[in-house]
């Protein structure tokens, strides 16, 4: 169970069902997730609380072995549940988070400097390149694991320098893109998927309990003979889309799984596999892109890990400003022009979501509420928005939004974001209604320049109320951040919720926001949980997010960067 990550929730937990009784051990501190046991004539009924997103229900028979358990589906009490006939055989069960494994492609370029970039935001590199103990050792020391190349066996010494790092393996990497080498010749493909049924035999008789993983995705579908073979325990499978449309994208990948998961026994497991380069999309289409397939893993079982394609850009211009890069590009240096498509790496926006991407699959998600499966609208710097945001202003029509480059420390690059100044009214952009009884919004800003009185909000949010529910925003009052509520604040003795300090301009803060129509709210300010608490009903409408330069309250002056804002019931 130490590979199960823990949330802010303290989620991760283990319990065990032997018979008809109940054995819980949690994992970490504080009560996790408990399973609970009912017997009800001759069905026993395994339960857990919803929503719970990213746990899937597992048993054994004979420890330490573990299978997925089939039939999970949501009661009329809001929790999972999986019925077994009380009279088959005695079995444990636990939770476990089933998306564990977040790392990138790392292209065509040096390893080593992936390692150093990707640090804290990815749990597994590929040593693409090959195996190599410095490499293997500076990835170690990152907390990554390593997905390695199927070495010669024949070649004692190649298959001895990995057995150090036995236990730091996620899997031995045996073929990329079988179905793709294969051309549509069935024969081909025979000979291919046979070939990496040896090497996989290799891998277990050398490194026993070791994993083993190919990739899928140029057209196995069309083949009347494909299998997945024998010895493979992870399947990557290539989600980049043939259009940028991110919805023409996922009706392609969810077919593939489709069509790929009857070929798997109950032991495999699958890796998606998005397009993180401009070839297949804008930056705006690759980060909705990213959210689709995030998003959809949450609620796959099946599938433990995300896997994009690729870090590294087509290539580097070293010699322009005169920097030798060697086999590679020095780590950090992303002001090395790239000559061809930019990927991941050197697309800002994109990369910072993948970092958060990856920073929750390896800690767990900040906030997991609501209904449903799991929903984050995201919108980055580098266009304008768009739909489902609108823009308002009230008070006057002074004040712009436009796009700017800035440098961005936490990136070590060039970043994009959105610049709202309000002159002497409210400048804003807004989603809703939204018929949401609770709701999160998170968003990274900074203050360019502010007056030193009046009021004015930068991130509001309101659920749905029955009649009345919470408005809490993040609020510049007289010079300071406040947490505040926002609407009708004339009808309250005190609008203020909670006291953040004094504003500063040119400093970045990362706020999310959270508000139930009960009156519950939280706030997680900079890193840490500042508020959680409950705060005045006062909003009579619907669920609203809204962000920029005013909204209710608008008599100050500021100019705000938005690096990011999103929306949604998981972060």
């Amino acid at each position: 169970m130490s590979a199960m990550k823990k949330s802010l929730f303290n989620l991760p937990a283990m319990a065990a069902l032997f018979g008809l009784s109940l054995w819980i051990n949690s994992q970490s501190s504080g009560a996790g997730v408990p399973l609970a046991v009912r017997h009800t004539n001759a069905v026993m009924v395994v339960s857990w609380p919803y929503p719970s997103t990213g746990f899937g229900l597992e048993f054994s028979t004979n420890l330490p072995g573990w299978q997925l358990a089939a039939g999970g589906s949501v009661s009329n009490n809001g929790r999972w549940e999986v019925a077994r006939l009380a009279n088959q055989p005695g079995s444990f069960f636990r939770l476990k988070n089933h998306l564990q494994h977040f790392g990138f492609w790392a292209g065509s370029l040096a390893p080593q400097g992936s390692i150093v970039e990707q640090n804290g935001s990815v749990n597994f590199t590929y040593l693409q390149a090959g195996f190599s103990a410095p490499q293997a050792d500076q990835a170690v020391a990152a907390h990554m694991r390593l997905l390695v190349p199927s070495p010669d066996f024949s070649d004692t010494s190649a298959v001895n320098a990995i057995r150090p790092y036995t236990n730091s393996l996620l899997a031995f990497f045996m073929m990329d893109e079988p179905d793709c080498v294969a051309g549509g010749n069935t024969n081909t493909l025979n000979t291919l998927l046979t070939s990496i049924e040896t090497e996989a035999a290799n891998v277990h008789a050398n490194f026993p309990g070791a994993k083993t993983m190919f990739t899928v995705g140029c057209g196995f579908w069309t083949y009347s003979n494909f299998r997945i073979p024998n010895g493979i325990d992870y399947i990557a499978i290539e989600s980049y889309g043939s259009t940028g449309d991110p919805g023409t994208t996922k009706n392609e990948w969810l077919a593939k799984l489709n069509h790929l998961k009857p070929f798997m026994n109950g032991a495999q497991r699958i890796f998606l596999m998005p397009g993180a380069a401009e070839g297949y999309g804008t930056e705006s289409q690759l980060i909705d892109k990213a959210n689709d397939i995030f998003n959809y893993a949450l609620t796959d079982p099946l599938v433990i890990g995300v896997f994009p394609f690729d870090w590294y850009s087509d290539n580097y211009d070293c010699a322009r400003v005169g920097q030798f890069c060697g086999n590679g590009v020095p780590a950090t240096n992303y002001f090395i022009p790239v000559v061809g498509r930019r990927s991941a790496r050197d697309l800002p926006n994109l990369r910072a979501r993948y970092v958060q991407i990856g920073k929750s699959i390896i800690n767990g998600p900040l906030l997991d509420v609501g209904p449903g499966g799991p929903s984050t609208k995201f919108l980055g710097g580098p266009a304008l928005p768009a739909s489902p945001w609108t823009a308002s202003q009230s008070g006057g029509t002074l004040g712009a939004t436009m796009v700017v480059d800035f440098f961005d420390p936490e990136l070590g690059a060039t970043n994009q974001a959105l610049r709202i100044n309000s002159g002497t009214n409210a400048n804003e952009w807004s989603a809703g209604p939204l018929g949401l009884d609770e709701l999160a919004v998170g968003a990274r800003f900074r203050l360019v320049a502010f007056s030193s009185t009046g009021k004015e909000n930068f991130l509001c949010l309101t659920t749905h109320s029955v009649p009345l529910s919470p408005a809490p925003a993040i609020t510049l009052v007289d010079g300071r951040f406040k947490l505040w509520s926002y609407i009708k604040p004339e009808t309250i003795p005190n609008p203020e919720i909670m006291d953040l300090g004094p504003a500063v301009t040119n400093t970045w803060h990362t706020a999310y926001l959270y508000a139930r129509k009960d009156g519950k709210v939280k706030l997680w300010w900079d890193g840490s949980l500042a508020f959680d608490g409950t705060a005045p009903l006062v909003n009579p409408f619907h669920g609203y997010v809204e962000w920029g330069s005013g909204a209710w309250q608008y008599d100050a002056t500021t100019t705000v960067d938005f690096d990011w804002v999103a929306y949604g019931n998981y972060f």
